[in-house]
């Protein structure tokens, strides 16, 4: 099975309290005082911190596109 990882780039709708979802482009997580909250960019800009202990659940509405993977190249230096 693949892991499942919450991707920054992609669009969630966040269920968080009694007010309405929040939908937006996940941008990251930040601290907020003792706290670690999820950061959203609203589709007018805003951007919306959100607690974690506050999320109810996260529903993914679009995925981020898939960036290239570089390889690494090792063993491309000559030490001799």
């Amino acid at each position: 099975m693949d892991d499942l990882v919450i991707t920054i780039g992609s669009k969630y709708r966040v269920e968080h309290g009694d007010e309405e979802p929040t939908v937006g482009v996940f941008k990251g997580y930040s601290a907020i005082g003792p706290d670690t909250g999820m950061v959203f960019q609203l589709d007018n800009g805003t951007l919306r911190y959100i607690l974690l202990a506050q999320i109810v659940y996260l529903d993914l509405v679009e995925s981020a596109p898939k960036k290239a993977s570089k390889k690494k190249e090792s063993g491309s230096v000559y030490y001799g």
